[in-house]
């Protein structure tokens, strides 16, 4: 079909948008982490110390991402955590159960990791761990989940935020209830044009789908894996968004595009179903942003070792990863902000 001339200006402007700046960075960025954070655990911060036993896996999932015992995510934790400490550590003794699926040879996955959730939760309190952490759920989560945005050519925040979040829930790989499999399963749905009023046009199976549609048809998908109240909750709250957006958009005289995208601010439903907002007003930086970490540490995944998990091998993080967070009083008066200023954190970005 013949695309409009006024649709090409304002395909070529996101274009541009993401020639600059592709993926999530910012505060923006900053908006779609503490939302999932809210899902995951009912607060914006970062639960370092969370451990819990789930039968579900036969193993732990524990930290900031519900990394686990059983598909190499929390072995990449540990691994990172190990250089730091020069193998000086109390995980140590988990190393063999980490390395055979989460299991001793003779004993099950509960028994081999005794006492993981007291060590885990005392690390927590170490910004080392804290590190390690962030910088795998970096390289796992984020920013996998940002490459498959550029892939698709999401431009729009809460496009590329809904693909974080579902690399939370469901891991990154090409499973059907994960990350890659849920965008799969979208675009095979996509059988003609799909028009719509966000300006940022997606090129699918060799159709023009506006990026706001796609995203609604990749909500749809998503339900039918999500049965847990957090992951409900979010697909609840990105619907909730776009509705505000199509609101606002029809009722707006100048038919401002900007609208689809988040700037400092974003009304939300949190994980009990409230209305409430994100933000990045408020300056706020995690522990980690003030460690001094050897740049050498990590940067080679050979040393740090390929977790099998969610991101199918290379799965380390890097030495230099600072992401920058914030707090608030209360789950459901949801606030927040970044220290834009900070070079460190740009030059990640």
């Amino acid at each position: 079909m013949k695309v409009p001339h006024s649709l090409q200006l304002g395909v070529a402007a996101v274009a541009l948008l993401k020639a600059v700046d592709a993926g999530l960075s910012g505060c923006p960025k900053s908006l779609a982490i503490q939302l999932t954070n809210v899902f995951q655990f009912g607060q914006i911060e970062f639960t370092y110390d969370s451990c819990v036993q789930d039968s579900s896996i036969g193993g732990y999932r524990a930290g900031i991402a519900n990394f686990n015992t059983v598909d190499g995510s929390g072995w990449n934790v540990i691994k990172a955590y190990h250089k730091m400490t020069n193998d000086e550590d109390e995980f140590s003794k988990y190393d063999d159960a980490f390395q055979n699926n989460g299991k001793h040879s003779d004993t099950d996955s509960f028994d081999a990791f005794n006492g993981f959730c007291d060590i885990w939760k005392k690390a927590a309190q170490d910004t080392r761990f804290q590190w390690a952490q962030e910088s795998v759920l970096k390289k796992i989560y984020f920013e996998k989940s940002q490459s498959e945005a550029d892939d698709l050519g999401l431009a729009l925040s809460i496009s590329q935020a809904q693909l974080y979040d579902v690399a939370i829930s469901h891991g990154t790989n090409s499973k059907s209830s994960s990350l890659g499999g849920m965008i799969k399963a979208t675009n095979k749905n996509i059988t003609a044009d799909i028009l719509g009023s966000s300006g940022s046009i997606l090129n699918i199976n060799s159709y023009e789908v506006n990026e706001i549609e796609w995203l609604k048809l990749f909500l749809q998908v998503r339900s039918a894996y999500d049965s847990a109240p957090g992951a409900k909750a979010s697909i609840a709250s990105y619907r909730y968004m776009i509705a505000n957006m199509m609101s606002e958009y029809s009722n707006d005289d100048k038919k401002d595009r900007n609208i689809f995208n988040w700037s400092n601010k974003i009304d939300v439903l949190n994980d009990v179903g409230e209305t409430g907002d994100v933000t990045c007003d408020n300056s706020y930086s995690s522990l980690t942003a003030s460690l001094q970490v050897d740049q050498t540490t990590c940067n080679n995944y050979e040393e740090c070792g390929n977790g099998n998990g969610d991101s199918d091998g290379n799965d380390e993080g890097d030495a230099d990863d600072w992401w920058l967070f914030g707090s608030a009083s209360s789950t459901h008066n949801i606030g927040i902000g970044m220290i834009f200023g900070m070079l460190a954190w740009l030059l990640v970005i």
